[in-house]
């Protein structure tokens, strides 16, 4: 009985940690005389089934720099020339940068190794299978752990930098303590060339099916506030000296 409630646990916790990536709002709207900065803005579409939920969030790619709408009052700001993340707490007034090495050394070391021999372990696969999808080119990838299925269509060429994803993956923290389960899963994300313009995933739980979609339903050239690529004036920095080492190197 134990053995059954930490497998369940485990599923639960890995559609969870998807479901609280999603976003519920998009903040790409021109503010009345403030300068613009001309982005490529990607609209994401999130539905959540049987609950039947709808979110939309833009990611923003400006001059190097991106930034994901759904973050609010602590969010990342990627600089895909240095190779670093700038993680910015509006709440505290404060950030800290730090080397995209020394954040994926620290995600790797989050998940560890597979926690115990009875949890199922969630495999990662390719099938080589392409298509397109909103314009471009796709390839599949699998994931599969017990109940919980997910399929990804990853365009490698596309206006969304082919690196961005991996860079978003890497300076996420570990989703639960038994985050040792999707090591192998994790570690090919991290690798990923490409964005998933198409991501489905589903776990069957208690005769229900937790469905989560998320669609890139557009990718658009438009002009929106130069302030969300920029750290706002007054934030104090917290960046400790080791990892300024880190990036500086």
């Amino acid at each position: 009985m134990g053995t059954q409630l930490v497998r369940r646990e485990g599923l639960i916790l890995t559609i969870i940690a998807i479901a609280l990536t999603i976003g519920c709002r998009e903040q790409v709207a021109k503010r009345g005389g403030e300068p613009q900065v001309r982005a490529t803005v990607v609209t994401i579409r999130t539905t959540i089934q049987p609950a039947n939920r709808n979110y939309v969030h833009a990611l923003m790619i400006a001059d190097d720099l991106a930034r994901s709408g759904d973050e609010v009052d602590a969010w990342r700001l990627f600089d895909l020339k240095k190779n670093e993340v700038t993680f910015v707490d509006d709440v505290a007034k404060t950030f800290r940068t730090a080397s995209l090495d020394a954040l994926t050394k620290e995600h790797r070391d989050a998940f560890g190794d597979r926690p115990a021999p009875e949890l199922p372990v969630a495999e990662w696969s390719t099938s080589g299978a392409k298509k397109t999808v909103g314009g471009f080119e796709a390839t599949q990838a699998m994931v599969r752990m017990g109940g919980y299925q997910r399929e990804l269509w990853i365009a490698e060429k596309s206006p969304i930098p082919a690196q961005l994803f991996a860079f978003m993956r890497a300076s996420e923290p570990a989703p639960s303590p038994i985050a040792g389960v999707t090591r192998a899963v994790d570690e090919a994300l991290l690798k990923i060339r490409g964005f998933p313009l198409s991501d489905h995933a589903e776990l069957a739980y208690d005769g229900k099916k937790l469905v989560v979609d998320r669609i890139v339903e557009k990718i658009e050239q438009k002009d929106v506030p130069a302030s969300w690529f920029v750290v706002p004036r007054g934030y104090r920095n917290v960046t400790t000296p080791a990892a300024s080492r880190r990036s500086a190197s």
